[in-house]
């Protein structure tokens, strides 16, 4: 499954130049990935089990700048699910044609009580085995 969020670039998004800032597009990137773990119903099954997801390695592939008043669309789907740990893919579009920009995130799933990762099985890998591309 492939989730599409739409946000419009604001003025605290850019720099001095009058793009997006490179730290910005790790919150956009973000904010999407919550859009989409919210519509899958995600969130929720996280805090019913007192579990969490964080980032452990990211990577970024600036292709071209965004500007102020654009409006992106910020594609994010699941990729890769492991045992332990997965991979989401995500690309910012501004208007036709090739990413303006493009993500590589890995995630492990922690308990939020002890911070140590555990396994993704259970409901959560039924849930996340339900949107995988792959």
């Amino acid at each position: 499954m492939i989730h599409a969020t739409e946000i419009t670039i604001r003025t605290f998004h850019t720099d001095a130049f009058g793009h997006v800032n490179n730290s910005r597009y790790l919150e956009l990137f973000e904010e999407a990935r919550w859009r989409y773990a919210e519509d899958i119903g995600l969130i929720e099954l996280l805090k019913q089990k007192n579990l969490g997801f964080i980032i452990m390695d990211l990577r970024l592939r600036f292709r071209k700048p965004v500007v102020e008043g654009s409006r992106v669309t910020i594609k994010t789907s699941l990729d890769t699910l492991g045992s332990a740990s997965g991979e989401v893919h995500q690309q910012i579009h501004a208007g036709q044609g090739s990413p303006a920009v493009k993500g590589t995130f890995h995630f492990i799933l922690i308990d939020r009580d002890n911070g140590k990762s555990v396994p993704i099985d259970g409901e959560i890998r039924e849930l996340l085995d339900g949107v995988k591309i792959n």
